[in-house]
């Protein structure tokens, strides 16, 4: 084979396996959006400090929802719009990191899963806020801060 008609062969390889591999990608992150994350398992994940995960909360109403309680560390995103959201929270929401969506209830799980393919990797708390209440697991409650940038750890 000539040097020239060999390169190509490997570039031709290359540019396949990479299609292959970004098709998987893809595949992953679909099924992962469709298989709900239970609170207690989202609890001991984030209890580890090494995850990064970003928890949206998309329940429409801040003052009666976010505000009386909400997984620790979470991100206000009413109606997942970030008109909508606090101005400190608006630039917090990044679409490529892993997201854990948070609704209200069971009622609101169709909003939370259209939501989540805004994401490129999201899955949905099952139950919502209501089986994080359920589950007595921490929260937290009050308006949106920011976190510092000095916060060195983690909010469970």
């Amino acid at each position: 084979m000539k040097p020239a008609a060999e390169v190509a062969a490997w570039i031709g390889l290359l540019v396949l396996l990479s299609a292959a591999v970004v098709g998987e990608g893809h595949t992953r992150a679909e099924l992962e959006r469709r298989i709900p994350l239970a609170p207690a398992e989202l609890y001991r994940t984030l209890a580890r400090s090494q995850t990064a995960w970003q928890i949206v909360d998309v329940r429409e109403d801040l003052a009666e929802g976010y505000e009386d309680a909400h997984v620790p560390g979470a991100i206000p995103l009413p109606g997942c719009e970030l008109a909508k959201a606090p101005p400190a929270a608006r630039e917090r929401v990044l679409a490529s990191v892993p997201t854990v969506i948070v609704a209200g209830g069971e009622g609101d799980a169709a909003a939370a899963e259209a939501c989540a393919a805004r994401f490129t990797s999201a899955r949905v708390l099952s139950g919502g806020m209501e089986a994080w209440s359920d589950a007595s697991l921490p929260e937290d409650s009050g308006e949106y801060s920011a976190p510092s940038a000095k916060a060195g750890g983690g909010c469970l």
